[in-house]
């Protein structure tokens, strides 16, 4: 590995990652990183916010209230109640947000 101090360190990283992820435009690949940022967040994104995923979750933590004996009604209320704000908070944050904003953001992706 190259030690270097400053930022030839951070090129010397960007080389490595460059030639390990395959995004180096000398090798003829079009990708960037911030295609692969904006990508990956956009994937993430639409699984937080689908229905499946509540559903998993709120199935999940119905199961979980249902060990707690004579609480699991009052558990199961609760759960439904705080998922509702949690998933309803997902939706109003995350619906509006490009990937390419967030990497933006991360210094990923230059700002257009």
């Amino acid at each position: 590995a190259t030690q270097s101090s400053g930022s030839s360190g951070i090129n010397a990283e960007y080389g490595d990652a460059c030639v390990l992820l395959d995004f180096c435009p000398e090798s003829g690949n079009s990708t960037t990183v911030c295609d692969v940022c904006s990508a990956g967040f956009d994937e993430v994104r639409s699984i937080l916010i689908s229905t499946e995923t509540q559903t998993l979750v709120q199935s999940q933590m119905e199961l979980a209230c249902k060990v707690t004996g004579p609480f699991s009604r009052i558990c199961t209320a609760m759960v439904d109640e705080a998922l509702d704000v949690v998933f309803e908070t997902l939706h109003k944050e995350l619906d509006d947000v490009s990937g390419q904003r967030i990497c933006q953001i991360m210094h990923l992706c230059k700002r257009s």
